[in-house]
């Protein structure tokens, strides 16, 4: 997967960091703020993601996220964070306004 935007790229890879320390940290959120944070962050990276590759391959970038979520303790909302975040850009892509097609 060809990086276009470094920037982007390592803007995720603070977020997998964090993802990871926090994880193995021992307190714990209360619920259900837990689950709403969890969703948050997997939906930010997977955002991240793909901004950093142009949308290029989405189904391996949001498995990478998924598989991601699954060493996570609440993989059922890093999942949907995921699922949901790059089938709404999946939508989205292709329909970027430009100055001169935008209506004034």
């Amino acid at each position: 997967m060809r990086i276009e935007h470094p920037w982007f790229a390592a803007a995720a890879g603070a977020i997998v960091l964090q993802i990871l320390a926090l994880s193995a940290s021992p307190y714990a959120i209360a619920q259900p703020w837990d689950t709403l944070w969890h969703f948050l962050a997997y939906s930010a990276l997977t955002l991240l993601l793909w901004i950093a590759t142009d949308g290029r391959r989405p189904l391996v970038l949001t498995a990478g996220v998924v598989l991601l979520g699954a060493a996570s303790a609440d993989f059922g909302a890093a999942a949907c964070a995921a699922g949901l975040t790059a089938f709404t850009l999946f939508l989205m892509q292709g329909k970027r306004p430009c100055a001169e097609s935008s209506p004034r």
